[in-house]
């Protein structure tokens, strides 16, 4: 069900574990797929966002690559033992996406800034690599997203037959607007970008390499705009303290057991009931991804018995927020059973536990309340191995 994209979550949100490199080859592949697909860049100010506002934390949860865009993320992630392998910024990224459509004719679109901004912008890319394709731009007056001219923007884009759409509505307004339009917007790839077309504009100064690749150029961005950015970093590095940091203690604090890890899979009437064992983390997260992808069908509820999981890594977060949101999509829930209070405590700090899953104390009490609401079904009988009794190491 992963696609073979692996992601870890941090503060609820599936951060995705790609190089630049890999970024733009997955972007590539999605050109050639049909329907829409939502990418957004996201750093701390993203998480600390979503936070307190569902809308854009499922937003967030559905995208089908989410980026980091910010150091803190980074070094969360190797804290958590789960390292992201760098730091994949949509400034770094609008070059690249420039030189793809150069080398291989995509067309891009550019939505958002200033007009002044958006035509420099276009102008940077044209004169940096001449033969890139500009399908169009536009920039919409300042104003909420009510207020948009939403008909004629989307014909607009439409009529441009554009392969990657850049929005630069900044966050959240980016995200929601792409998410309130993925059934009519017919480009495959759509990316909030942020501030990023100002950089090519020219408006704004990027930081020194040297303060970029060490994690510093958010130094230099608040000297540069201290007004707009002061109240933005203080509210951020609050949230690193009060949420961030709860996150990779939770993590961190859990039992480092050797013990065998193994994955028990069932078919129990109404549900599909997975026992795992141990730590749950790295191959075993592969090895459940396998797993699911070896079964017809999902669409029943599924329940994790994890009474004798003894740990769970960011990455096997990252892959349940996945899971939940496919889940989503087909009506179905997943349960969470047996959690014992290190795991309780993790789920609760990771913003996952009330916003994706439904808690039960046993696998039976999760299957009566299942029960309850499924139509009239045969009797159930006593469980049988629906894939493999034991898949591990």
């Amino acid at each position: 069900m992963g696609g073979g994209l692996k992601r870890i979550a941090i503060l609820g949100v599936p951060i995705d574990n790609l190089s630049m490199d890999e970024t733009i080859e997955a972007l590539d592949k999605l050109i050639e797929t049909d329907g829409f697909h939502q990418i957004a860049t996201a750093n701390i100010d993203f998480l600390m966002k979503a936070i307190g506002d569902d809308e854009l934390m499922d937003i967030l949860q559905r995208c089908d690559l989410v980026l980091p865009d910010g150091m803190p993320l980074v070094w969360a992630s190797r804290i958590m033992g789960t390292p992201l392998k760098e730091r994949v910024t949509g400034a770094d990224l609008l070059p690249r996406l420039a030189e793809l459509s150069q080398r291989k004719g995509r067309r891009l679109f550019l939505l958002g800034a200033t007009e002044e901004r958006s035509r420099d912008a276009a102008a940077w890319i044209m004169r940096n690599y001449p033969g890139a394709q500009i399908a169009g731009r536009f920039s919409p007056p300042f104003g909420s997203i009510d207020d948009m001219d939403h008909v004629g923007i989307l014909r607009m884009i439409e009529e441009s037959d554009a392969d990657i759409l850049l929005v630069a509505f900044g966050n959240p307004k980016q995200e929601k607007w792409l998410a309130m339009h993925r059934s009519r917007l017919h480009v495959p790839v759509c990316i909030g970008v942020g501030a990023s077309l100002d950089f090519l504009s020219g408006t704004h100064t990027r930081a020194p390499e040297w303060m970029q690749k060490s994690g510093l150029e958010w130094m230099h961005r608040f000297y540069k705009e201290p007004g707009r950015l002061g109240s933005r970093y203080t509210r951020n590095a609050l949230g690193i303290l009060r949420h961030l940091s709860l996150q990779m203690l939770a993590v961190s604090a859990q039992p480092r057991t050797s013990a065998l890890s193994r994955i028990s899979v069932f078919q129990e009437n109404q549900a599909l009931v997975i026992t795992l064992v141990g730590r749950f983390t790295g191959e075993m997260v592969e090895e459940f991804d396998q797993a699911l992808e070896q079964l017809e069908d999902l669409n029943s509820p599924m329940i994790l018995d994890l009474n004798l999981t003894t740990s769970i890594g960011a990455d096997a977060m990252g892959f349940l927020v996945d899971l939940s949101s496919k889940m989503r999509d087909r009506n179905q829930d997943i349960w969470l059973v047996g959690m014992r209070p290190s795991l309780r405590r993790l789920f609760r700090t990771a913003f996952l536990q009330e916003r994706l899953f439904r808690l039960a104390p046993k696998v039976a009490d999760a299957l009566r309340r299942i029960d309850s609401k499924a139509p009239a079904a045969e009797p159930r009988t006593t469980p049988r191995p629906f894939l493999k009794e034991e898949v591990g190491r």
